[in-house]
C-alpha cells in the first residue's frame, strides 16, 4: 500500500481522537514500511502538537466564568498554579507519559496562566521526545519479530486500551456504588 495525503491526513488527525494508539499505529506503519519512516513520523508529530496546543484554551476560557475564576483564587489552587509553574517542564513531561493526566494537565496549564509560548514549546519537545521513544521501540521490535509486527502491536495496543477502559470502569463502579476505589 503506497501511502497517499488521505493516509497522511489520517495519520495527522489520529491524535486528536487518541494519541497513544495513533502514534502506536503510526510506529507500527513505519515500522512495516520503513521507507516511509520520515514522513510518517513527522506527520504523527504535527498531528500530536496540535492535539496538545489548543487545550490550554479549555483552561483559559474557564477564566472568564466567575466560578471558576473565584475557585483559582482558593489557597490550594494558587498553591497548585505556583507549583505547575515553576516546574512546567516537569509537569508537561510526567503528563506526557502518564495515560489519562494530559488533558487535566493541559488545560491546568490554560486555568494557570501559564506562559502560552513557554508551554507550546515543552509541548513540542515532550510529543518529540515521546514519538521518538515508541518509533525507535516499534522498529526495534519489528527488526526482533518481523511480519508478525503488524498482528502483535494492534493486539499490543487493544490490550492495553481494554486494561485502561476496565480501570476506568471499575472506579466509576466504586465511585457510584459509594467506595473508594484505591480500597481493597
Amino acid at each position: 500500500m503506497e501511502p497517499s495525503w488521505l493516509l497522511y491526513l489520517g495519520i495527522a488527525a489520529g491524535p486528536f481522537v487518541q494519541e497513544d494508539a495513533a502514534v502506536l499505529a503510526a510506529a507500527t506503519l513505519s515500522a512495516s514500511k520503513p521507507q516511509h519512516f520520515p514522513t510518517i513520523f513527522i506527520v504523527i508529530l504535527i498531528g500530536l502538537i496540535l492535539s496538545d496546543v489548543w487545550k490550554y484554551w479549555i483552561g483559559w476560557a474557564a477564566l472568564k466564568n466567575p466560578h471558576a475564576r473565584a475557585f483559582a483564587e482558593k489557597k490550594h489552587v494558587a498553591n497548585l498554579q505556583d507549583k505547575v509553574q515553576r516546574h512546567l517542564f516537569f509537569t508537561l513531561l510526567g503528563a506526557r507519559f502518564l495515560p489519562l493526566a494530559r488533558v487535566p494537565a493541559y488545560v491546568a496549564c490554560g486555568y494557570f496562566n501559564v506562559s502560552y509560548v513557554r508551554y507550546c514549546l515543552f509541548i513540542a519537545f515532550t510529543a518529540t521526545l515521546y514519538t521518538i521513544i515508541i518509533f525507535t521501540l516499534c522498529h526495534y521490535l519489528g527488526k526482533a519479530v518481523g511480519d508478525k509486527l503488524e498482528v502483535i502491536m494492534p493486539v499490543a495496543a487493544l490490550t492495553l486500551i481494554a486494561i485502561f477502559g476496565s480501570l476506568i470502569w471499575w472506579r466509576k463502579r466504586r465511585a457510584a456504588e459509594g467506595k473508594d476505589p484505591l480500597e481493597d
